[in-house]
């Protein structure tokens, strides 16, 4: 139990008890992969090692599924038994009504009911006017695990799919899901278990398919995927690794430094209130900014222990050189310089994105309406994280925020590709004034998902006048009223070079 531990840190420290238990949880991930790497993985070059015993790939998942729920029981306590449950309950769906009924498509249905009552159920009883660290968090991660794996089980009793037996893609889909995730079999329980469980991605993500982890259980030196130079590629390993070690110490290290200053509980006061506009919008979004870099800060110290396990290897580039991002969660060079919401989207967050894309965006296709399915798709996540009003209000900002940026771009990229294709000045200040735009509307929307209760967002947004709920009709408005004939849509996917 970690509980001693973290209320020391808090007494020390200041940082919340639930906090510093969260980030101890974590980096025993790094001890857990230790363990792995010494116990488990051979060097192939190693004649020492290879005269040992050779581990089996069921002495790899269990030491996977003891290790995970230790860390677990560390984490939550008695409050674990909500994430057994689950677990048990969804295997036990898959195995009698998709094994014995032989109905895969009910199995999928009922997994998917069952996972999402129960979080909605957890979210309800454990509800309260803060966000708070407990057994949800790991359960709402565990909630997508499972209701993939519903679907990749469904997806394996469809025989126009594919067969058993293919070969995964050469990186032309994610690596977090990729070709093979449908199960054609039902796994066993303890490879489903040790699945959930995993020591680095049971608490915050990220999320993968199944057949990943089967994949590296069964493949332990970097999942059997093209490796020119051992010792160089255990280096690189490791270089990753400490690279979003630091990189996690300097966002959570800033948080703790300068985000303190602000809070978001500090826009409710009266003190805020009275900053002349300016000053409240410029405390407002810088607010705003540091509610990111906390999630940025937890999901690449996770990355690092994904990576120490072994995990994460995505082969090797043109040049030969290791590549482990394989599953990082948040690009920051990415995120810190994006100009369109675009850009955001695929640097933060990005396996949650990836595997709403993937069971919820793709599989809505029956609409026969993009935006029809973002926004449902967007809906279903706002839903994810809980009750509070403001989650939909966040996804529904980030939704008509795109919306926004089309329409701007339809309307000015016309008039400024001539100018920066020309000058390198206008260039930058056009990449600058989108960099400033983006960053903004992120960090303006962002606030009230912090604040969960209605009444506090609509105290904070009023002190700077609703400025960006404001700008959304205006845009989507004047669409509407300026001509059409000089204007030149734009591919979302083509940047301006």
């Amino acid at each position: 139990m970690l509980y001693p531990i973290s209320y020391s840190i808090y007494w020390l420290t200041g940082i919340p008890e639930s906090t510093a238990r969260l980030l101890l949880t974590v980096i025993l991930g790094y001890v857990a992969a230790f363990y792995y790497d010494k116990l488990y993985i051979h060097h192939p070059n190693d004649k020492i090692n290879q005269s040992k015993y050779q581990p089996t790939a069921s002495d790899r998942n269990t030491f996977i599924l003891i290790t995970g729920l230790l860390l677990s029981v560390s984490f939550s306590g008695w409050t674990v038994i909500h994430s057994l449950v689950t677990t048990a309950l969804s295997y036990g769906i898959c195995l009698f009504v998709g094994e014995s009924l032989q109905n895969r498509v009910a199995a999928c249905a009922l997994v998917w009911v069952t996972n999402a009552i129960y979080l909605l159920g957890g979210y309800y009883y454990m509800a309260t006017d803060e966000y708070d660290i407990s057994w949800t968090m790991p359960q709402c991660i565990l909630c997508l695990r499972l209701m993939g794996f519903g679907f990749d089980y469904m997806d394996g009793g469809n025989k126009v799919n594919s067969k058993p037996g293919t070969t995964v893609s050469n990186n032309s889909l994610p690596m977090s899901f990729d070709i093979d995730t449908p199960l054609y079999t039902l796994p066993p329980f303890e490879q489903v278990m040790a699945y959930c469980y995993f020591p680095a991605a049971f608490l915050v993500g990220p999320q993968f398919s199944f057949s990943l982890y089967r994949r590296w259980v069964d493949n332990p030196n970097f999942l059997g995927k093209t490796v020119t130079d051992w010792d160089e590629t255990y280096k690189a390993q490791r270089r990753y690794m400490v690279r979003c070690l630091l990189l996690a110490i300097f966002y959570l290290g800033m948080q703790q430094l300068v985000g303190a200053s602000y809070p978001s509980s500090y826009l409710l006061t009266s003190e805020y209130q009275q900053l002349p506009f300016l000053r409240r919008c410029w405390t407002f979004l810088v607010t705003g900014k540091f509610i990111y870099n906390k999630y940025l800060g937890i999901w690449l110290l996770t990355e690092g222990a994904c990576a120490l396990f072994g995990i994460t290897y995505d082969g090797e580039d043109e040049e030969g050189n290791a590549k482990f991002g394989g599953l990082a969660n948040t690009l920051p060079l990415q995120y810190e310089t994006a100009t369109t919401i675009d850009d955001v989207i695929g640097s933060f967050n990005i396996n949650t994105n990836l595997w709403t894309k993937y069971y919820v965006f793709k599989r809505l296709k029956w609409f026969g309406n993009k935006s029809l399915s973002q926004g449902a798709s967007l809906f279903f996540l706002a839903v994810w994280h809980g009750f509070h009003f403001n989650y939909f209000t966040t996804f529904s900002l980030e939704f008509l925020y795109t919306q926004c940026e089309s329409v701007l771009r339809r309307h000015l990229m016309p008039v400024v590709t001539p100018l920066i294709s020309k000058n390198s000045i206008y260039r930058c200040i056009w990449k600058g004034l989108a960099w400033m735009t983006c960053s903004m509307t992120l960090n303006y929307a962002v606030v009230g998902f912090d604040l969960l209760q209605t009444s506090k967002a609509w105290t904070a947004y009023r002190s700077v006048y609703f400025i960006g709920h404001l700008l959304i009709p205006l845009i989507l408005v004047s669409d509407k009223m300026l001509p059409k004939k000089h204007m030149v849509r734009t591919n979302k996917n083509k940047k301006v070079e």
